[in-house]
C-alpha cells in the first residue's frame, strides 16, 4: 500500500498551517508564513510550477467563547481577525496563491463531501464518549497524556487544562490505521523533517495503541462550526474541518485536486499529531494518498520563554517590520530558522543582521558602481573572457608586479568562482529540506570572502592599471549578482534594488543566471552617487525594543 503515496502530482503544492483566529498575529504566525514564502519564491526561482496556501482556522468553542467575550457575531468576529492575518501577509510580502477561510462556502461543502466519503468506507461511527477535554487545545486527551501540575490537570503536551466531560458523539476509527501509520513512517524516513520529530511520532506510534477519536461536539454546546451531515444535533470536531482545508484549496473532490497532491504541509511543534497521526488516517480512510511530507518548526521565545501577552514579551511583527524594514525581518528569521530548535528572539540581534547584510553586501555593491569606476566596462571586459588566459597572463606579470600577490589573489579567485558556480545547487539541496538559515548562511559565506577580495586588491588604487581594476570590480559585482539573485526568496525587496542598481534585466534573475559569467548583459548606467539614497541604512534600535 506504501507504493501508492507516491507523489503523481506536476505541481508542487505547500501550505502553512491555518491560523486560530482567536487573538491577533504575532511573530510565530509570521515564521511559519515565511518558511512557506521562501520555499515558494524559491520554487519560483527555479520556475517550477507550485501552489503555496495560508488562510484561517474559524470555527470551534474557542471562537464562539471569544466572540461572546467580545459580543460580537462569530462571523463579524472572525472577519476581523482573519483581515489581521491578511494584514500581516501583505505587509511581509508573502506570495501566497490562496488565502483560505473555514468559513469559505467551497469549504463548507468539501467538507461534508470528506465526512460522507469516510462515513461510506465505514470509518465513521457515534457512541458514547468520555475523557479529558481541553477547551483551548479543543481535543480530548487519553488518561496517559495528562497530569497534575500546579493544583490543575493539565494536557502533557501542551500544558493547557483539562476537565473530564462524558458526550454522544460520532468517532473516527484511528485504531483501525496505527499498523499502516507505521509502515507509512518507516517506507518514508522523509515524512515528518527534521528527524527528532520523525523520531519522536514513530516511537509514539509504536509504544502506545491509537484510541478512537470523536470528531464531533453536540450543537448544544458547539453552535459555531459545520453540521454533520444529516445529523444536525452534531457539529464536525474543528481538526476534522480545519485539517481539510489542504483538500479545499486545490480542488477537491474534483480530480483537478490530483494536480497538486500530494503536498507538503509546515507546521508548528504543537500541532505534529493533528498533522503527523490524525491527517494521515482521515486521508487514508477517504482513499487520498496522506501528504508527501510533514515540516515541523519550534517556537520563538523571549528570554528564554515562550511568548505570552500575560507576561509582556509579546513581539509584534507589524511594529518591528515598519521600523526596521520588512526585509530586514525575513532576514533576521531566515537566518535563524533552526527547525529542530526553539529560537530565542531580541531586536538587537535583527539589528546586527541588519548591519551585516549593508556590510558585506550594500557596501560591495555601492563600492563597485562608485563614480570612481566603469562596471559597464568591466562587465563587457570579462563577461566573455576566458578567465583561465586572463590569469596566465596576470600570473607571469604579477599583480602589478608583484608575483606573490598575483598567486594570493589568484587561490582566492579560484575558491569565490567554484562557490559562486556550486551556491545555487548547494541551496537547492538545503531548500529541499527547508534548512533555511544555512542556505543565507552560505550566501554571506561567499559574500565575507568578495569583500576580502575587494579589500585585497583595492580598485581604487589601480587607476593607472584599468585591467586590474576591470578584473577586481568584475569578480566582485558577478559574485555579488549571483548571491543577490539567490537571495531573492529570502529578503525579495532589497535584493532587487541592488539587483536594479546594477541594472540586471528583471529576465534575468532567475536561477538559470545565479553563475558566474552567465549574464554579460547588465552594468549599463549603474552609478552609484555620493548623497543618492543606498538601498538600506543603519538606524538605532528601536525604543522600547525587546533586547
Amino acid at each position: 500500500m506504501v507504493g501508492a503515496y507516491l507523489s503523481s502530482a506536476s505541481k508542487y503544492f505547500i501550505t502553512t498551517p491555518i491560523f486560530y483566529v482567536n487573538a491577533a498575529p504575532h511573530l510565530g504566525h509570521l515564521y511559519s508564513m515565511l518558511l512557506c514564502d521562501f520555499q515558494k519564491r524559491w520554487l519560483d526561482l527555479k520556475e517550477t510550477p507550485n501552489y503555496f496556501t495560508t488562510g484561517t482556522d474559524e470555527h470551534g468553542l474557542k471562537v464562539q467563547i471569544a466572540a461572546e467575550l467580545n459580543k460580537t457575531d462569530p462571523r463579524l468576529f472572525c472577519d476581523n481577525l482573519s483581515n489581521k492575518f491578511k494584514h500581516l501577509a501583505q505587509i511581509s510580502d508573502i506570495q501566497y496563491d490562496r488565502f483560505i477561510r473555514t468559513t469559505d462556502a467551497d469549504h463548507l461543502a468539501t467538507v461534508r463531501q470528506f465526512w460522507e466519503t469516510v462515513w461510506k468506507n465505514g470509518y465513521i461511527y457515534k457512541g458514547k464518549h468520555s475523557g479529558w477535554y481541553s477547551v483551548s487545545d479543543e481535543t480530548f486527551y487519553p488518561e496517559s497524556q495528562v497530569e497534575q501540575r500546579d493544583g490543575k490537570t493539565v494536557s502533557t503536551e501542551t500544558g493547557s487544562e483539562v476537565v473530564y466531560e462524558s458526550e454522544e458523539n460520532y468517532f473516527f476509527k484511528l485504531s483501525a490505521f496505527q499498523s499502516q501509520l507505521i509502515d507509512l513512517y518507516k517506507a518514508n524516513p522523509q515524512f515528518v523533517i527534521p528527524a527528532n520529530y520523525y523520531s519522536d511520532l514513530l516511537k509514539e506510534l509504536e509504544r502506545e495503541p491509537l484510541q478512537d477519536l470523536s470528531i464531533s461536539r453536540p450543537s448544544s454546546r458547539l453552535q459555531w462550526g459545520i453540521s454533520v451531515p444529516n445529523d444536525e444535533s452534531q457539529k464536525i470536531y474543528v481538526w476534522f474541518d480545519a485539517l481539510v482545508n489542504y483538500l479545499t484549496s486545490i480542488g477537491y473532490p474534483s480530480s483537478r485536486y490530483k494536480e497538486f497532491w500530494p503536498g507538503t504541509h509546515l507546521i508548528g511543534k504543537d500541532i505534529s499529531r493533528f498533522h503527523c497521526i490524525y491527517w494521515p488516517a482521515f486521508l487514508m480512510a477517504a482513499k487520498v494518498s496522506p501528504p508527501e511530507k510533514v515540516v515541523v518548526h519550534g517556537h520563538w521565545l523571549m528570554g528564554g520563554s515562550k511568548m505570552s501577552k500575560s507576561k509582556g514579551n509579546v513581539a509584534d511583527p507589524l511594529a518591528i517590520g515598519d521600523y526596521y524594514g520588512v526585509d530586514s525581518l525575513r532576514l533576521f528569521l531566515g537566518a535563524n530558522s533552526i527547525l529542530s530548535n526553539d529560537c530565542d528572539f531580541t531586536e538587537r540581534k535583527l539589528n546586527d543582521h541588519r548591519d551585516l547584510f549593508i556590510d558585506k553586501i550594500c557596501n560591495v555593491v555601492t563600492r563597485c558602481i562608485s563614480k570612481s569606476f566603469d562596471p559597464a566596462r568591466s562587465v563587457m571586459s570579462f563577461s566573455n573572457e576566458d578567465m583561465n588566459l586572463v590569469w596566465k597572463r596576470i600570473l607571469e606579470r604579477g599583480w602589478e608586479g608583484d608575483l606573490e600577490k598575483a598567486a594570493e589573489l589568484k587561490k582566492s579567485y579560484d575558491e569565490i568562482v567554484d562557490d559562486a558556480q556550486q551556491l545555487f545547487s548547494k541551496i537547492d539541496v538545503l531548500m529541499s529540506t527547508f534548512t533555511t538559515h544555512k542556505s543565507v548562511g552560505e550566501i554571506f559565506d561567499l559574500m565575507l570572502k568578495v569583500n576580502q577580495f575587494v579589500n585585497s586588491t583595492e580598485p581604487w588604487n589601480l587607476k593607472s592599471n584599468e585591467r586590474l581594476q576591470d578584473l577586481s570590480i568584475f569578480v566582485a559585482l558577478d559574485v555579488t549578482r549571483v548571491c543577490l539573485i539567490l537571495l531573492q526568496p529570502f529578503i525579495p525587496g532589497l535584493s532587487n534594488k541592488l539587483l536594479d542598481m546594477i541594472k540586471v534585466e528583471s529576465s534575468k534573475r532567475t536561477a538559470t543566471y545565479a553563475a558566474f559569467q552567465q549574464d554579460s548583459s547588465y552594468g549599463q548606467g549603474a552609478k552609484f552617487l555620493k548623497g543618492s539614497t543606498p538601498p538600506l541604512i543603519k538606524v538605532p534600535l528601536r525604543a522600547g525594543a525587546y533586547e
